[in-house]
């Protein structure tokens, strides 16, 4: 189950930045679409975060809630970092 749950997440997580970035859905072309468009991915994050954290707490799964928590709190770290040291490379 807990598979399931990161590779879920890792999913919603890609899912949400391509959206953020106009990769998927509709481009912003202004500062205010982009503001909207990370503040619209935040809401989903944040909101996919609490619900499936809650879910796994009440339903008692707390493999899946370890698996959840860390995977969405991590993965945007490690994406961060990855795009640092490919930056940092292209110099």
């Amino acid at each position: 189950m807990t598979a399931i749950v990161v590779l879920g997440d890792l999913l919603v997580c890609a899912l949400l930045l391509l959206a953020s970035i106009g990769v998927i859905g509709t481009e912003p072309t202004t500062r205010a679409e982009e503001t909207a468009a990370w503040q619209s991915a935040g809401q989903l994050y944040f909101g996919w975060l609490a619900v499936g954290a809650a879910s796994f707490a009440l339903l008692r799964m707390p493999k899946a809630l370890l698996a959840h928590v860390s995977t969405m709190l991590l993965s945007p770290i490690a994406l961060f970092v990855l795009l640092l040291l490919l930056a940092s490379g292209l110099d």
